[in-house]
């Protein structure tokens, strides 16, 4: 425990800490499918779907405040829904994002995010992207690392491509995971990309084999050009003739990959090779760890639900009438931001964790405040205006 989280919690008598707060909003109207990053310097954007618009915010002061959002692209075809929406990843004032349109486009921008140059073309067979699910990852050096599925094939599978330029130009694309004969990839999950900080990268996505939906998942060593061999997470199996549409998420404390899913209706955090945890009720759960902080955020009914990954895990209502969460800590700060849907408007808030007393009350109340920030409404085209 730090200093000075020492010496708050001794300030407030006997108390422990339960599940995080939200506090501090910001509110985008009209936009879906939020996903936030944030870089070493601590800048952060977040990436939102409206209609056939993308749109990207940027905040200079780690997510209190943000610039109004910059039109990336306008593209007809645009997949917004369901972890269907644009996916962004920033290193240093390079900022990249993907997004699904009948194929699978990257805009890129050298300036934080001022201007954007694209569409520039990931998939290299036509149509073979066409179901709109991907992750995307950028590594410590700023390689980065596409994955999708794929139907170039008689089933769905795994491919990638990769990038050194930022997203201008994209590798041919690769293989990662083709299930066994007579099975699939599940056709509506979406997979998961993440590097750890040694430059391990790792890849999970939701199987469908004998009609067990379970989770899997492969790891790239730094330096190495393969994938280890695929394999199951947890010790349980989903026997399910139906896609869930829920493919969880990965993070990495320390050298090591942690995963957070649900199966059935119950949401589990699992390492690879160790048996499941379970975290309680839940659908589309991410999660993070910083030095001194780890929390997960899931869906639960209408609502987000929150608990801390370590100690006693105490669960709380983090939103109501919230989906689909994205997580980031903001670098040179304890700050933790959660973005997400609410209604038809998406919304970022400060995650801080709640101090209790013996008695159950808290010992600090949240004090929310929000800001809107809105589209401009002059049309870009995917080429993007300069600025």
């Amino acid at each position: 425990m730090t200093p000075l989280r020492s010496l708050t919690l001794a300030l407030l008598g006997s108390v422990s800490l339960s599940a995080p707060t939200a506090t501090s909003a910001a509110e985008f109207p009209g936009t879906a499918q939020p996903q936030l990053v944030a870089n070493a310097s601590g800048h952060v954007w977040i990436a939102l779907g409206r209609g056939r618009e993308i749109g990207v915010a940027r905040s200079r002061d780690g997510g209190d405040t943000f610039d109004p959002i910059e039109r990336v692209a306008t593209l007809p075809s645009l997949m917004v829904g369901r972890r269907r929406g644009p996916r962004i990843v920033a290193h240093g004032d390079r900022v990249t994002v993907t997004a699904m349109a009948g194929e699978f486009f990257a805009f890129h921008s050298k300036d934080a995010g001022k201007t954007w140059a694209g569409p520039a073309l990931i998939n290299d067979v036509r149509g073979s992207a066409r179901e709109g699910l991907n992750g995307l990852a950028v590594a410590p050096d700023g390689r980065l690392f596409a994955v999708w599925l794929d139907h170039r094939g008689d089933r769905t599978q795994l491919f990638a491509a990769e990038s050194t330029d930022g997203g201008a130009t994209w590798t041919a694309n690769t293989l990662v995971y083709r299930a066994p004969a007579g099975s699939t990839v599940c056709e509506c999950c979406h997979p998961s990309a993440h590097f750890n900080a040694r430059g391990d990268l790792a890849v999970m996505w939701r199987n469908a084999i004998d009609g067990a939906r379970d989770m899997w998942i492969a790891v790239r060593p730094a330096g190495s050009r393969k994938f280890d061999e695929a394999t199951k997470l947890g010790t349980g199996t989903w026997q399910l003739k139906a896609c869930p549409m829920d493919g969880g998420a990965l993070f990495a404390p320390n050298d090591a990959f942690a995963t957070i899913w649900q199966r059935n209706g119950v949401v589990f955090t699992a390492r690879r090779g160790e048996p499941e945890q379970t975290i309680g009720p839940g659908t589309q759960p991410v999660a993070l760890v910083t030095g001194t902080r780890s929390v997960a955020v899931w869906q639960q009914g209408a609502d987000l639900w929150s608990a801390p990954l370590d100690g006693a895990r105490v669960s709380g209502l983090l939103a109501r009438q919230a989906r689909f969460p994205s997580l980031i800590a903001v670098p040179g700060s304890h700050r933790i931001l959660v973005a997400y849907e609410r209604g038809a408007d998406s919304v970022v808030a400060t995650l801080r964790e709640t101090a209790t007393t013996s008695s159950g009350s808290p010992a600090r109340a949240p004090q929310p405040a929000s800001a809107v920030v809105s589209m401009p409404a002059t049309p870009v085209t995917p080429h993007a205006a300069q600025h």
